[in-house]
């Protein structure tokens, strides 16, 4: 067997960019993190009888897609479960709470027709004309007797340009919106008796919009108006923001969805430089269990060093852990090995640090993190950006990342990744 096809079968294992969405794979490659708010959210919803929303926080990359994923297929025995993807829906540039508000009411007119739940004509042809009534005042749609594919296709096409881009000049949106809620409420009203089941949308994709969108779309209460439960998925700069603390008093519970740590804290919640043994074993578990699904031949493909290596850096991300690993079958196969050894592994951590970039500005607020273990309220100004707090930042670009320890309380430390990069730093610092 040549080297490359070898390696494949390996390096198509490991997909950074890809959540566990399939069954299959959801079934053979999750692994339960002790800290997952899974099992919580399923609680919440149990004891809600009205409407309830929450949001759901973590890195980019942290695993929120999955575990979204682990919770709808939880659900859906007793509840009708509506996923809303924005990232593939909507143009990230041009996003805020209107696309999402329509988005969300496309997708319940959807299911709601694909159904078999009888539901009136009326309501349905209501909730229609609402969201033909937005494509209509886009100034390109010209024809007023666009049947149901037609016009769910252009709305498509409308959100992905952004509403306040197309509409808001002519017209105000939030009209609209208000009836586009109004009826779909009515819709789902009907529907959870007619079905006997409450609906549940989770909206995946939104925390991976910058500080400034986020804190701009979940500001507007019109995401909390929808009468029926919904899960939103938010960044974890926005979480721990002092700007965020009113808005978010506006939902039912924020969720957190730490990573798995790899170091321990100490008793003030300072990080330390001791293994936590049970976190890096779920990272052990993550990369084993995808292995398994090649066979015995592929068993011990990374040494227990190089394995060691790559789950401390990764922090406990899971995509950058699943990055680390892909990186290193890049290696191994260049160096045409039929291993990856520690050598091969530092290798690959040396081109995954590649993708961070730090500034000077960076480097205190860093230290004192990794001192600490907290954040703060420091701010920096930048020309064309003005006044922001650093630790925002930091947050949102994975230079720091936040862990709970054993009373589930919040303690955060530098990047496993970066941390040579700070050790360097101090002495000049």
């Amino acid at each position: 067997m040549s080297n490359t096809k070898f390696w494949k079968p390996a390096y198509q294992l490991f997909k950074p960019e890809e959540p566990l969405n399939k069954p299959e794979d959801l079934r053979d490659f999750y692994v339960q993190r002790a800290n997952s708010p899974v099992d919580s959210l399923i609680t919440s919803l149990e004891m809600e009888d009205d409407p309830a929303k929450f949001l759901l926080a973590g890195h980019r990359g942290g695993g929120k897609t999955t575990e979204l994923r682990w919770l709808q297929q939880q659900l859906n025995q007793d509840y009708t479960v509506i996923w809303v993807d924005t990232e593939t829906a909507l143009d990230r540039y041009n996003i805020g709470y209107a696309e999402v508000v329509v988005l969300i009411g496309v997708k319940i007119f959807e299911t709601v027709l694909q159904s078999n739940w009888g539901l009136n004509d009326e309501l349905l042809q209501n909730l229609g004309d609402s969201l033909k009534t937005v494509v209509l005042q886009d100034e390109e749609a010209t024809d007023a007797g666009l049947k149901l594919p037609e016009f769910i296709e252009k709305l498509g096409f409308i959100l992905k340009q952004g509403l306040n881009q197309k509409l808001t000049k002519t017209v105000n949106i939030r009209p609209v919106l208000s009836e586009i809620i109004e009826r779909v409420n009515a819709i789902v009203e009907v529907a959870e008796k007619k079905s006997e089941q409450k609906l549940v949308v989770i909206v995946d994709g939104l925390d991976r919009h910058d500080f400034v969108t986020a804190l701009q779309m979940f500001s507007s209460p019109l995401l909390t108006e929808l009468s029926c439960h919904i899960i939103y998925s938010i960044p974890i700069s926005l979480r721990y923001s002092p700007n965020f603390r009113q808005p978010m008093e506006s939902f039912q519970k924020c969720l957190d969805l730490t990573n798995p740590p790899v170091f321990e804290c100490g008793a003030n919640s300072q990080p330390t430089l001791n293994n936590h043994s049970d976190g890096r074993d779920v990272l052990i578990s993550i990369i084993n269990k995808r292995l398994a699904r090649l066979g015995n031949s592929y068993k011990g493909l990374f040494n227990p060093d190089a394995l060691e290596l790559i789950c401390e850096k990764s922090g406990g991300v899971i995509r950058d852990l699943i990055r680390l690993a892909r990186a290193s079958c890049e290696v191994s196969l260049r160096k045409k090995l039929l291993l990856v050894d520690l050598d091969t592994a530092i290798e690959a951590v040396q081109q995954v640090r590649k993708d961070y970039t730090l500034s000077d500005y960076h480097y205190p607020a860093m230290e004192e993190i990794h001192r600490t273990g907290k954040l703060n309220t420091k701010t920096y100004n930048l020309p064309g950006k003005g006044d922001f707090v650093i630790c925002d930042e930091l947050l949102q670009n994975k230079f720091v990342l936040g862990y709970y320890d054993e009373r589930r309380n919040h303690w955060f430390d530098v990047n496993p990744i970066l941390i040579e990069d700070l050790e360097r730093w101090k002495p000049v610092g």
